[in-house]
């Protein structure tokens, strides 16, 4: 079986996972094993999330800004990095 070596690790990060896998009854190595079933097998994570509420809310922004005009922000772009 694979071996992954993760380094710089949060050391609050670790911790919680050490918290974590003591409420469930199970070592650090099965707890990360476990948490990387999950995140692998929930779709949510591969798609970056649910793809029709994503659609709501572009239909939702692009409905709120109808209409309306902007200007062009490339002036004040070169104006802030002429500071």
């Amino acid at each position: 079986m694979a071996q992954v070596l993760v380094e710089d690790i949060d050391p609050m990060i670790l911790g919680k996972i050490e918290i974590l896998a003591k409420q469930h009854g199970r070592s650090l190595q099965e707890e990360l094993k476990h948490i990387l079933q999950q995140a692998a097998e929930n779709e949510a994570y591969h798609t970056g999330g649910d793809m029709a509420k994503a659609r709501e809310a572009v239909a939702r922004a692009q409905a709120r800004y109808t209409g309306r005009t902007f200007s062009d922000s490339a002036e004040l772009i070169r104006e802030d990095r002429q500071r």
